[in-house]
């Protein structure tokens, strides 16, 4: 019987396997790429992580669609992306979701490692200054 945390007795004859890290994310559209966050009204989480994810070239690979945040409810998207033509399809949406409801909502760009402070706020900028920021100060891996 193998330990809980500790190494199997067998565990050389898994070394040809890849790392967890390539099993986990094995058939992920995306496994390279900017890496980012977006935080949002919870009340379109699945609108949004539709959104991103119609572009095969990002992926959200971490979501919540409710949690809090200095006493706000937030919807949380951390996105790996190599293209970004999701985006003017996000701002396309965002606009005509505004038409319809009666309450004005925003996007918060966060660039790790500093996930604490919004870097951008999506209102102020159109879809290719957030697309160049992204490209320019975001980790990439």
């Amino acid at each position: 019987m193998a330990a809980l945390f500790g190494r199997r007795r067998n565990a050389g004859s898994d070394r040809n396997a890849g790392s967890l890290l390539e099993q986990v994310t094995h058939g992920s559209p995306v496994t390279d790429g900017w890496r980012f966050s977006l935080k949002g009204s919870p009340r379109f989480y699945d609108d949004v992580h539709r959104i991103i994810e119609s572009d095969s070239g990002a992926v959200v690979y971490f979501g919540e669609a409710l949690t809090y945040e200095r006493g706000a409810a937030v919807a949380l998207w951390r996105v790996r992306a190599r293209t970004f033509g999701w985006l003017p399809a996000l701002y396309d949406w965002w606009a005509d979701q505004e038409r319809i409801e009666p309450v004005r909502f925003t996007f918060h760009l966060y660039i790790p490692p500093d996930l604490k402070y919004p870097a951008m706020d999506l209102r102020e900028h159109t879809p290719a200054d957030v697309e160049e920021f992204i490209k320019r100060t975001a980790p990439r891996n």
